[in-house]
C-alpha cells in the first residue's frame, strides 16, 4: 500500500525533466505567441533572464517539498511498518497521496506552460453545456473545502450555456482562477462564479469573483505574464509556480476567447472572460 523509493525518485526524474523542457523553450525568442491586436509587451532580455532563474528557483522549491515528504513517510512506512498502528499507518498514507496529488498538479503546469511554449495547444473541441461543468466544478471544490474552507457561490441559468469548447482545458481554467482565489486571499468568505449569456447574443461571460485583499493596480498589468509572479515573497510562503493564470489566458484565446482582471486593494478581484456561443 505504501509508495516504494522507486516512485519517489521516478516522480523527481519527470519534474526535472519537465523544468528542462520549459526552460528550454521559454527561452527561445520565438516562443512568444501574440495574438493579432495585442501590443507586444515583451520583457527585456535583463528581465525575462531574472524571470527564468525566479521560475526555476520556484520550481525547484515547489518540487522539493511534497518529494521530501512522499520521501520521509514512505521510509517510515518501509521501516517501521509492523510498529505503527493501523491509524497511523492511514495517516501517513494520507499525506503521500495528497502530496502525490500536489506534485502530479505541479508536473501537469509544467508540461501545460511547455506545450504553450512550443505553439502545440491542441483543443480537443466539442459542443458542450459550459453551465453543466461549471456546476460541477463548484460541487467538487466545495465537497473538499468542506465547512472550513470558503463558500463556492454559483449563479448559472436555468437552461444551457452551449460552446465549442476542450472541456479538460476549460476546466483548468475554473481551477486554477477558483485555486486562484483561495490561495491568495486573506479573510475570504465567499467565491462567487457566474456564468450566463453575454447581452450581444452571441458570447457566453463568465466571471469568478472573490472579497479578499486584491491585487496593486501595478500588479495587473504583468498578471498573466509568463513567469511573472505577484509579490514573490508571498508567492513562496504560500506555496505555487505562476503558472496558473499563464494557462488560463492561453487555454482561454486558444477558444476565441478574452480574459480582464480587474481588482481592488482590500477589496477582493474579479475574472471576466467569455467565449463564443455555439447554436
Amino acid at each position: 500500500m505504501f509508495v516504494p523509493e522507486w516512485l519517489v525518485v521516478l516522480i523527481a526524474c519527470g519534474a526535472a525533466v519537465a523544468i528542462c523542457f520549459v526552460w528550454k523553450a521559454g527561452r527561445r525568442k520565438s516562443s512568444s505567441r501574440w495574438p493579432e491586436g495585442r501590443p507586444n509587451t515583451r520583457q527585456t532580455n535583463d528581465e525575462q533572464e531574472q524571470a527564468h532563474r525566479d521560475f526555476v528557483a520556484n520550481v525547484s522549491h515547489e518540487l522539493r517539498t511534497p518529494v521530501s515528504i512522499i520521501k520521509g513517510f514512505s521510509e517510515t512506512l518501509i521501516d517501521d511498518y509492523e510498529n505503527l498502528s493501523e491509524k497511523q499507518r492511514r495517516k501517513f498514507l494520507s499525506k503521500i497521496q495528497r502530496n502525490s496529488e500536489r506534485l502530479n498538479s505541479l508536473i501537469e503546469d509544467l508540461l501545460s506552460l511547455a506545450r504553450l511554449e512550443a505553439l502545440d495547444l491542441t483543443l480537443d473541441r466539442k459542443k458542450l453545456d459550459l453551465s453543466e461543468l461549471i456546476g460541477q466544478i463548484g460541487e467538487d471544490f466545495q465537497t473538499k473545502m468542506g465547512d472550513d474552507g470558503p463558500v463556492i457561490s454559483v449563479d448559472l441559468p436555468d437552461s444551457p450555456l452551449m460552446i465549442s469548447g476542450d472541456a479538460e482545458k476549460l476546466i483548468s481554467v475554473f481551477e486554477n482562477l477558483i485555486e486562484n482565489a483561495i490561495v491568495h486571499a486573506e479573510n475570504l468568505s465567499t467565491i462567487k462564479v457566474q456564468a450566463k449569456m453575454d447581452a450581444d447574443g452571441q458570447h457566453v461571460a463568465c466571471r469568478i469573483e472573490d472579497d479578499g485583499q486584491g491585487i496593486p493596480e501595478e500588479e495587473l498589468e504583468r498578471l498573466f505574464e509568463r513567469f511573472y509572479r505577484l509579490e514573490k515573497s508571498r508567492s513562496r510562503e504560500r506555496g505555487g509556480t505562476g503558472l496558473g493564470l499563464t494557462i488560463v489566458r492561453e487555454v482561454i484565446e486558444a477558444h476565441q476567447g478574452e480574459v480582464v482582471a480587474q481588482s481592488r486593494l482590500g477589496k477582493g478581484s474579479v475574472f471576466s472572460f467569455r467565449f463564443p456561443a455555439s447554436t
